[in-house]
């Protein structure tokens, strides 16, 4: 009888025990499941960002989700079609009268599946090195008129004319070195905001002139509202002057 009683302890005992293949409890992260938060770049939550997961194969197969007031989205892949997804973000804001569009910086840029519960990360970032290449940052593109200075010595200075940039962090005075990005002289990789700019250059004064202002004279300061030059991508945005002395 002893014996008896001992082994229906033991089988209890052992019927208690946790499986440790079992699924997760709800509350933690669920295979299919894409989670994560977006911030701006000093920490605080964006609410009602897009975020697109898209099939690395399928042309067409997206899925959406926009993230709540804490900056936090959720979202399941579907069973079908099988494969890899990747993610992304975009933030879209107006400001200084013009429409702008940002791509988000993600933590992670791999692909991933369904078989896995995954958590992709994003920050609004206005500048710093993209990973395929060029900046988050604008651009400033010089081009000479009535001038022979050797453009690779030109420092330009940015002064915010407003005290946060587009995406309300501080603004701060900054300089850029000019240099020649596939044949076009520019400073490159500035925080969107409003500034004002100068011309620095060793033994002269040099002004700047709006090329697609008729109405701007050239001057030794002027505002920068960054926009849309030339042929330009998605996300990106430029200012161009004339270089005169």
């Amino acid at each position: 009888m002893r014996v008896l009683i001992n082994l229906l302890l033991l089988l209890g005992f052992a019927a208690c025990k946790k499986d440790p293949g079992s699924s997760p409890s709800p509350d933690g992260p669920s295979a299919g499941a894409v989670t994560g938060k977006i911030t701006n770049s000093e920490g605080n939550p964006l609410s009602g960002i897009k975020v697109t997961l898209e099939h690395t194969v399928w042309a067409d197969s997206y899925v959406y989700a926009t993230t709540d007031n804490n900056g936090k989205y959720k979202v399941v892949l579907p069973a079908e079609p099988a494969g890899s997804w990747t993610a992304k973000a975009q933030l879209e804001k107006p400001a200084y009268g013009k429409q702008y569009k940002f791509d988000l910086v993600a933590d992670h840029t791999d692909a991933f599946t369904r078989d896995q519960a995954t958590v992709r990360n994003f920050v609004w970032q206005l500048s710093g090195q993209r990973p395929d290449g060029g900046s988050y940052g604008a651009h400033v593109d010089i081009y000479q008129f009535g001038t022979d200075v050797d453009p690779s010595q030109i420092k330009l200075v940015f002064t915010p004319v407003v005290s946060t940039l587009i995406d309300g962090t501080p603004a701060a005075s900054l300089e850029r070195q000019v240099h020649d990005v596939a044949g076009t002289f520019m400073a490159t990789d500035i925080p969107i905001g409003k500034y004002t700019v100068k011309v620095v250059y060793p033994g002269k004064t040099l002004l700047l002139d709006n090329r697609h202002d008729d109405n701007d004279a050239p001057a030794v300061t002027q505002t920068v509202v960054f926009g849309k030059s030339g042929y330009l991508g998605d996300t990106e945005y430029n200012i161009e002057f004339w270089l005169s002395e």
